[in-house]
C-alpha cells in the first residue's frame, strides 16, 4: 500500500487532562507547597521534593484549571525573587549544590549557560559529559541520598554522611 495515505484522526486531549503550560504563573498555594519541599540548614536551602535522573537537580510541578508547569526547583525559587527569566537564562548554583534553592551571590545567582559550565568543569563537577560528585557517584545518587538525609529535617551529622560517604558507587563486582 505504498502511496496511500490512511487518514490520521482528529486527536483531542481527554477529557479533564491537563495541558502543559510553560508560561503558567504559581498561585499562592503553589509556592506554599514548593517552600513545604525545602529543608533549611545555616547553609544551603534543600530541595527534598522530586530528584530527576540523571541530574541530579529537584523537579517542581504545579498545575491550576487544567494546566501544568514542571520547572526545576532552584529555577522556580530564583523566579520567585527575579520574576520569570528570560530566555538563555539559567542558575548557576556558586554553593555547589545541585538541591540549594536558596537565591543569593554565595548559592543561586542568574547566569549563562557558557558561564555556569565553565563554572562546573573549573570546580570539577563536569568531567567530559558526566556530572560528578567528587565521590565517584553520579550528581543524582549524591542527591537521592542527601534528600534521604534530611527527610526528618536538617540533621547536620546525616547530611555530612550523604555529602561525603559514597556508598554503593565504588561497590566492586568481585
Amino acid at each position: 500500500m505504498s502511496g496511500v495515505s490512511v487518514p490520521t484522526p482528529n486527536v483531542r486531549p481527554r477529557r479533564g487532562a491537563r495541558i502543559v503550560d510553560a508560561t503558567l504563573r504559581p498561585s499562592a498555594e503553589n509556592v506554599a507547597a514548593f517552600w513545604t519541599k525545602v529543608v533549611k540548614s545555616p547553609t544551603c536551602w534543600y530541595w527534598v521534593g522530586a530528584i530527576s535522573a540523571p541530574d541530579g537537580y529537584g523537579r517542581f510541578n504545579y498545575q491550576r484549571a487544567n494546566r501544568q508547569r514542571t520547572v526545576l526547583a532552584h529555577r522556580f525559587s530564583v523566579e520567585l525573587v527575579h520574576g520569570v527569566l528570560e530566555d538563555g537564562i539559567v542558575c548557576e548554583h556558586k554553593c555547589n549544590e545541585p538541591l540549594c534553592v536558596r537565591v543569593g551571590h554565595e548559592h543561586l545567582v542568574q547566569s549563562t549557560y557558557s558561564e555556569n559550565v565553565r563554572y562546573a568543569i573549573a570546580l570539577g563537577r563536569l568531567s567530559g559529559h558526566t556530572l560528578l560528585d567528587g565521590q565517584g557517584r553520579s550528581r543524582y545518587e549524591r542527591s537521592i541520598a542527601v534528600r534521604a538525609s534530611l527527610k526528618d529535617g536538617y540533621d547536620e551529622a546525616a547530611l555530612l554522611r550523604a555529602k561525603t560517604d559514597p556508598g554503593d558507587a565504588q561497590a566492586t563486582l568481585f
